[in-house]
């Protein structure tokens, strides 16, 4: 695939992904709490997966928009003409053919200089993350230690065993942090703060970042950098990111709260705010999983979680239909495709043409086509 046809692809994947996004936020709004907050956070998945993966029917409203565009003069301004195919004359700058002067153009393709722009960002976005996640991981790393009070070591055995994670878990304190948080990839850390907590709060918080730490949000949030990443140029993706963020933390709270009572829920709310109370210390946390980021968005997660209704059988009924349609509309709005060749086949030549084309070239023996312009 050439660099054109490679830069086509990555902007229409784009596009196409900003339109399924603009499609699940009405979703959003439309059906409101008639999903549970897990479904729609997943719903999302299938967003990302169009903005990174190259498949699309030959015949897609996207695809056909970029056909139109090749075809537009702003295209071939740029890039050239769509179809380059055996050029009868390959022309110079300026060239004298008999009397006639041609003023000549190389035409040269700017495609290649915009991909190598994009890949050069990218990457270094990419480099900028990962860097940022190393040393947010070595700051914290650097005053932590290792819990080793009986009562909360057996609360967080006790929290694993009935969110049926069975894999380590370490517990750390630190007192670099004011909110506690979940590290790690290949393992997980669980951190908090250097704080006097009380059982009902650590309780809390510690099902809240088992629960992140089953659901596997963290390598979540990795996919969304990496799109970012990808997509750099595209402003949506930013708006993307902090929804994907928001929807993270909507799940969460739903999925530690699912079998709590109010009075419990009630609890679980006065813990995210005596949390929020204490002052933040490090504000870059890349791929990590928080309990909170503002008290704005605490209020936010609380009216959420007080108005989550219960009616399993209707929402997965909803969950399903709507899946079916965010997967049809991917479909339907496709991405850019390179166009199948087609062979053709010459047209026999008659005889009166072969005659003309003989004297021509019996006549090209004897007389040169050009001279360089001076």
């Amino acid at each position: 695939m050439t660099s054109l046809k490679l830069l086509m692809l990555l902007v229409s994947l784009s596009l196409s992904g900003t339109i399924l996004f603009g499609i699940w936020t009405l979703f959003r709004r439309i059906l409101s709490r008639k999903i549970s907050h897990r479904m729609y956070y997943y719903l999302l998945l299938i967003v990302l997966l169009r903005l990174i993966l190259p498949i699309s029917p030959e015949q897609s409203l996207i695809g056909k928009s970029f056909s139109i565009i090749e075809s537009s003069t702003i295209y071939t301004t740029f890039f050239g003409p769509k179809d380059r195919k055996n050029p009868a004359v390959i022309v110079g700058d300026n060239v004298v053919i008999g009397d006639n002067v041609v003023m000549g153009s190389k035409g040269k393709n700017i495609a290649p200089y915009i991909l190598y722009i994009w890949l050069v960002i990218g990457f270094g976005f990419l480099i900028q993350k990962i860097t940022k996640y190393q040393s947010f991981v070595k700051y914290i790393k650097a005053d932590w230690h290792p819990v080793d009070d009986p009562l909360m070591l057996d609360t967080l055995s006790t929290l694993c065993e009935e969110k049926g994670i069975y894999r380590p878990v370490e517990l750390y304190t630190s007192a670099l942090i004011s909110s506690p948080l979940l590290l790690g990839i290949k393992k997980s850390y669980i951190i908090l703060p250097r704080v006097q907590l009380t059982e009902v709060q650590l309780y809390h918080i510690l099902a809240h970042e088992l629960t992140h730490s089953k659901n596997k949000d963290l390598f979540y949030k990795w996919f969304m950098q990496l799109i970012i990443c990808i997509h750099w140029f595209n402003p949506a993706m930013y708006f993307i990111a902090k929804t994907l963020n928001q929807e993270c933390e909507y799940a969460c709270d739903e999925g530690t709260t699912g079998h709590y009572t109010k009075e419990q829920q009630f609890y679980y709310g006065t813990t995210l705010i005596e949390m929020a109370k204490m002052p933040n210390k490090y504000n870059e946390k890349v791929a990590s999983v928080t309990l909170y980021e503002n008290t704005y968005e605490i209020k936010k997660r609380l009216d959420v979680l007080l108005a989550t209704q219960k009616n399993p059988h209707f929402k997965r009924l909803t969950s399903v239909f709507s899946a079916m349609i965010l997967v049809f509309s991917a479909i339907v709005l496709g991405a850019y495709t390179v166009p199948k060749k087609t062979i053709t086949t010459d047209k026999p030549i008659e005889s009166s043409s072969t005659n003309e084309s003989s004297v021509d070239v019996d006549s090209s023996k004897s007389k040169p086509l050009g001279r360089p312009f001076s």
